[in-house]
Parts: C-alpha cells; sequence; structure tokens
C-alpha cells in the first residue's frame, strides 16, 4: 500500500511540474528556446525518476518537491517582471509614436499658419500700395 501512496505522489508531483511547465511555455511561447530547454529538462528528470527504485524515488520526491516549488514560483516571478516590462516597453513606444506625429503634425499646422498670415500680410500691403497709387493720382 506504501507503494501505491509513493506512486500516487509521484505522479501528482509529476503533473505538477507538468502543468506549471505549460503555463511557462504558454508565458514565453513554444518557440523559446527557453521553454525548450525546460522541457527537455523535465523530460529527463522523469525518465530518470522511472529508473529509480521505489525507495530512492520517495527519497529524491520529497528532498525535491519544496526545491521544484521554490524554482518554480521563481521562474513565473521572473515571467511576471518580464511581462510587465515588454508591456512598460510597448507603452512608451506608443506613447514616443504619439508625441512624434503629434510633433508633425503641430509643425506643419504653424506653417500652414505663418504662411496664411504672410500671404495675408502682402495682400494688404498691396492694397495700400494701390491706395497709395490712388491717392497720388487723384492729387
Amino acid at each position: 500500500m506504501s507503494s501505491f501512496v509513493g506512486e500516487e505522489s509521484a505522479a501528482g508531483i509529476v503533473e505538477q511540474l507538468k502543468q506549471s511547465v505549460e503555463a511557462i511555455v504558454a508565458k514565453t511561447g513554444p518557440n523559446s528556446k527557453f521553454a525548450q530547454d525546460l522541457v527537455k529538462k523535465i523530460g529527463d528528470m522523469q525518465h530518470k525518476l522511472e529508473s529509480l527504485t521505489e525507495a530512492d524515488r520517495h527519497l529524491f520526491l520529497a528532498e525535491m518537491k519544496g526545491k521544484f516549488q521554490e524554482t518554480i514560483e521563481r521562474i513565473e516571478q521572473r515571467l511576471t517582471q518580464h511581462a510587465h516590462f515588454a508591456q512598460t516597453y510597448s507603452s512608451s513606444i506608443v506613447a514616443a509614436v504619439i508625441f512624434l506625429l503629434f510633433s508633425i503634425i503641430a509643425l506643419f499646422g504653424y506653417k500652414l499658419y505663418k504662411s496664411l498670415t504672410e500671404k495675408e500680410l502682402k495682400k494688404q500691403e498691396k492694397l495700400k500700395s494701390k491706395q497709395q497709387k490712388k491717392s497720388k493720382k487723384s492729387n
């Protein structure tokens, strides 16, 4: 009966490990080198675990259970930090693009305003010069 409990415990730990790895692969993408290395290491560990005797397997699992949990928590924490950094980076790029577009629109708006005011001034100067010519002719 203790053999059955050991098998159940080993299967449970391996299943938890597989679920955690699947979550990590989902976050990093299936083609990431990190995810591929992790899956390979876990596969190697599973083969070694299957080759151990029952007593050695039980001892190994007891020693490694806490280490697995700590390692998975650290990996998930790093992934969360990386995701936050990536989101911040993306947001800053979007903000920079919006600022650049706004600056370009403002520059063209200013140039257009300046051009229109210069045309208006030239038009007024031309009108004044015509009026001065008329007043000279009438005198």
